[in-house]
């Protein structure tokens, strides 16, 4: 008998100590894509992020961007020419829950600049920080500011005195959305 009233008290008991079900159910993986306006010109492009603890996190992004090329006297030779660049991040955000409309985050990481039709490349770094703002439960406005900076000077061929400097400093203001 003792056992029977022990064991209905802990099915009793079980449900006010552990609840089944949370309403808050935290996000692991977000991808997100936007458009910028940077100081050197237009950029678009696309990443993704995996939250490994409590906001951190790391993630990767794809980004195109058209900017001028100019001679050594600073004419513009070549109106716009696309660069590639591939970027590794760590972040940090606040917990992603049902319940925050508003979630501030920083990031920082590694870039590698590519400039496709002269084929060179360089190795720079960025530094970053916004919000994501959600309007529905998967779907957030992305609004973000990001620094990078680094690079070097490129020669674009021997007919043209035509260089192009991967990006030293140059800061971007991004729109878009996430997708959790």
């Amino acid at each position: 008998m003792n056992k029977l009233i022990a064991i209905a008290a802990l099915l009793l008991v079980a449900p006010v100590v552990a609840s089944a079900q949370n309403a808050d159910h935290t996000y692991r993986f977000e991808v997100y894509g936007y458009g910028a306006t940077t100081s050197m010109g237009a950029a678009g492009g696309a990443g993704a992020e995996v939250f490994a603890y409590e906001g951190l996190g790391v993630g990767g992004e794809f980004e195109g961007t058209s900017m001028p090329i100019g001679d050594r006297s600073g004419n513009s030779i070549i109106d716009k020419i696309a660069e590639i660049r591939v970027s590794a991040n760590g972040y940090y955000g606040l917990p992603s829950t049902n319940k925050n409309k508003f979630e501030p985050f920083v990031t920082g990481g590694v870039t590698r600049f590519n400039n496709p039709n002269i084929g060179g490349s360089a190795v720079g770094g960025n530094l970053g920080c916004g919000a994501n703002v959600w309007l529905a439960k998967h779907v957030a406005l992305r609004l973000e500011f990001r620094a990078t900076h680094g690079g070097r000077s490129l020669s674009a061929g021997n007919f043209y005195p035509i260089t192009y400097a991967a990006p030293e400093n140059v800061a971007s203001f991004r729109i878009g959305v996430t997708y959790r």
